[in-house]
């Protein structure tokens, strides 16, 4: 018997190529079953290549009823049949029909992004570093002039305080005499004494004799 193609399908995703099959199958009035039922041994041949170089075709044998084509080149085109293998009897079937798909981006990142990226973000982080310093610097010193204004100094205290401690001087010094205190001492000697007693006497017998004299004065 003739073993006919399989049924294929096939997706592209992330770089590589999800290939499907199934069958073939035999058919009998209204029934169908696979073929694979009948031997013994079973497998599928996979033959893929760039479109476009028929010559460098590679295949792949499984017992499965898919695979996944990887290691092929991002944004490239391959093209795909499928076919059944029967080992013990040394026979193949048909070959089905050719599919061709473009593979994705493989999901690995060129170096030159890479490098992109990073030199971006160094000169971002350098960037930002200083201007949000400075920024938080003028809030800061905004918000102290607004709620906490510092006191300016009168510029005449200023110049007052500049000089040196010698010339702080208000008044003229004071005498040096008006800082010292002292007492009157008077020394009298005998001979002096006895004279101002008899001064004294004398003082006193004239006033008597005033007093006598306006006394009869005063009789007559």
């Amino acid at each position: 018997a003739v073993v006919g193609p399989p049924d294929v399908k096939v997706k592209s995703e992330s770089g590589s190529l999800h290939v499907d099959f199934i069958g073939p199958f035999a058919e009998h009035e209204h029934d169908k079953w696979p073929l694979k039922q009948y031997y013994g041994s079973w497998n599928y041949r996979i033959l893929y290549w760039k479109k476009g170089s028929n010559t460098e075709v590679t295949h792949i044998d499984t017992k499965h009823n898919s695979e996944i084509l990887s290691q092929l080149e991002p944004w490239t085109i391959y093209c795909i049949q499928v076919q059944a293998v029967i080992p013990e009897w040394n026979k193949t079937g048909e070959l089905s029909g050719e599919l061709c798909e473009q593979t994705t981006h493989n999901g690995v990142t060129p170096v030159w992004i890479i490098v992109t990226v990073l030199i971006g973000s160094m000169l971002v982080v350098v960037i930002s570093v200083p201007v949000c310093f400075f920024s938080f610097l003028y809030l800061y010193r905004l918000t102290r002039h607004v709620f906490c204004p510092s006191y300016i100094f009168p510029q005449h205290l200023k110049e007052f305080l500049s000089k040196p401690p010698s010339g702080l001087q208000f008044f003229s010094p004071l005498p040096q005499e008006e800082h010292l205190f002292y007492d009157k001492l008077t020394v009298i000697s005998e001979e002096s004494k006895n004279q101002s007693d008899e001064a004294g006497d004398g003082a006193s017998k004239t006033t008597e004799h005033l007093q006598d004299s306006e006394q009869e004065h005063s009789d007559s």
